[in-house]
């Protein structure tokens, strides 16, 4: 399964601009805001926040088409809330991991390089905040995406499964060492998986759940697993619990007290009646790993169903959740649904809808508490170069800003 989103999508790239201006849109609530872009529209693209506050956004997809996929990065600067471009990676890429290395360095890896079958990178990268360049490093054994990355506590990265081809799932996993630059196998998943989450826990064990498998005599399939590996031991070994559903195209994240939320996905396990039928479908479920007791919890539901999601990690210990998958007419086409997870409750919340619907967009905790919601597929299936912000503090989506929220 790709999670390349390809089909019937068209976008113009803004080739040559070197700052984006602000724009104008139209909320949902019908009302005309000034807003932030990016320098060109992206979808399926990486991010991470620097350690000087920036913001990093890298590859992606123009239009979803072949020859759409791309190799620029540009840089989001909070107290001048502007995009420039930086270097460009070495190639266009798409879905690929970003991981921040300890001496502030970014590793970018694998991904898909154009549209189709066989199209997967076993190439990697390093970005250099001090220089602004990206430059080449080891590669990994196979090429991948839909794949995982984890820094693990001794600064070296895990690599877990993904797909070699867009068919073939993979159950191998690799480690990268910063200092030599080089990816060396490691173990093997007691399943191929592809589209899993993986979180460091406070053991410095690594948890996979979930994710799926294709190229089967009965299609693509679902999991309820889940499977622990042992930096010291370089090993995978099973998780005796199953989860409260099988999850592929999940979001993850490790919550202040060490547990891990896992929210939204795709099931394959549907129940129309009293029967059970293997076909896709979103989930508004949520559940959370226990390593304590080595369980896996049902929390709340939410809202609304969401399938390759983000969800984002507040100050106040609020997990995020944004965007995701929905059909419109024949065309897949982003949401505006987002929730916020509060861990002593239990509860999901409806916060207010985001003003540009997001599907495969980024989104990144700012040092101010904001969190800049990037790019994606939004509405009529087009790929957006537009950004908004959630304002914790007026608990909804901004499209500039919050100091400049007395102007909407």
């Amino acid at each position: 399964m790709s999670l390349l989103i390809a089909a019937g999508l068209a976008a113009c790239a803004g080739g040559g601009v070197t700052e984006a201006p602000p724009v104008f849109l139209t909320n949902p609530q019908g009302n005309r805001v000034e807003a932030l872009s990016m320098t060109t529209p992206r979808a399926n693209a990486a991010a991470i926040r620097l350690r000087d506050g920036h913001v990093l956004i890298c590859g992606g997809t123009a239009t979803g088409e072949v020859g759409g996929v791309l190799s620029s990065a540009e840089l989001f600067d909070p107290a001048a809330r502007t995009f420039t471009p930086t270097g460009s990676m070495t190639v266009a890429r798409a879905g690929q991991t970003i991981t921040m290395l300890r001496d502030g360095r970014v590793l970018v890896a694998g991904g898909v390089q154009n549209a189709g079958f066989r199209s997967q990178l076993s190439s990697a990268e390093i970005y250099d905040p001090g220089t602004g360049t990206f430059s080449a490093t080891g590669s990994m054994s196979v090429a991948r995406e839909g794949h995982t990355a984890t820094m693990l506590r001794d600064g070296r990265v895990l690599i877990v499964g993904g797909s070699d081809n867009g068919i073939h799932t993979l159950d191998t996993a690799e480690i990268y060492d910063p200092s030599s630059g080089i990816f060396s196998s490691t173990g093997h998943l007691n399943q191929p998986r592809i589209a899993h989450i993986a979180a460091l826990l406070g053991t410095g064990k690594v948890l996979i759940a979930g994710g799926g498998r294709g190229g089967t005599p009965s299609g693509y399939i679902s999991y309820d697993t889940a499977e622990m590996y042992d930096p010291a031991m370089g090993r995978f070994t099973p998780i005796f619990a199953r989860m409260k559903s099988d999850r592929v195209g999940a979001a993850a994240v490790k919550l202040n007290d060490g547990r891990v939320l896992i929210v939204g996905g795709k099931s394959g396990k549907v129940l129309v009646g009293m029967r059970t039928l293997a076909s896709m479908a979103p989930l508004n479920t949520a559940e959370i790993y226990d390593p304590e007791s080595g369980s896996f919890i049902g929390t709340a539901d939410m809202s609304a169903p969401h399938y390759l999601a983000t969800a984002t990690m507040l100050d106040n210990g609020n997990v995020l959740v944004v965007g995701g998958w929905t059909i419109q007419g024949p065309v897949v086409v982003g949401m505006h649904d987002a929730e916020l997870f509060v861990p002593e409750s239990n509860l999901f919340s409806h916060v207010g809808r985001t003003n540009v619907a997001r599907l495969t967009n980024t989104a990144t905790l700012l040092n101010d508490g904001e969190v800049l919601v990037a790019g994606g597929i939004a509405d009529k299936a087009l790929i957006t170069a537009a950004v908004e912000f959630y304002s914790p503090t007026q608990h909804r989506f901004l499209m500039l800003p919050e100091t400049s929220a007395s102007t909407e």
